[in-house]
């Protein structure tokens, strides 16, 4: 996959709009801000350019920091793991599945969001190396 230039600042406070905006979904057990942070979220995968809040903060900055090279499929395989787990949440509490357990779950899933966002400890993206060291095995192994 190919590399593209990440603000990682910019990065973080799209992580960190992400986090409250689910925050707040919990706190007022509104099922409809779930999905539509999924929905932000989920956008990303397709292109950097529809992620909002990374554009917005883009703009914006005032420091002048070099952008750092980063994977596009380990970019694309956070926004969609994370997208995936918010849209498991809210089809949970939409179907009145465990709706007690869905919304601990979602802040499970948003503890991990903000993890990411400030300590800079992203599960997601542990989870895309794993996989990718495993299959690169793999493919090693097949040529």
């Amino acid at each position: 996959m190919g590399q593209c230039l990440i603000y990682n600042e910019s990065l973080r406070f799209s992580r960190a709009t992400y986090g409250v905006m689910l925050l707040i979904a919990i706190l007022i057990r509104n099922q409809w801000l779930v999905l539509l942070a999924a929905t932000l979220i989920i956008l990303g995968v397709f292109t950097l350019k529809l992620n909002i809040p990374y554009q917005l903060h883009k703009l914006i900055r005032k420091n002048k920091i070099a952008p750092m090279p980063k994977e596009l499929g380990e970019l694309n395989f956070v926004a969609g793991a994370t997208g995936m787990l918010l849209l498991i949440g809210f089809a949970l509490v939409y179907f009145n599945k465990f709706v007690d357990f869905a919304w601990a779950y979602l802040l499970i899933v948003d503890l991990m969001i903000f993890l990411a966002c400030f300590v800079g400890f992203c599960v997601a993206t542990l989870t895309y190396i794993f996989f990718k060291k495993l299959f690169g095995k793999n493919r090693n192994n097949l040529q």
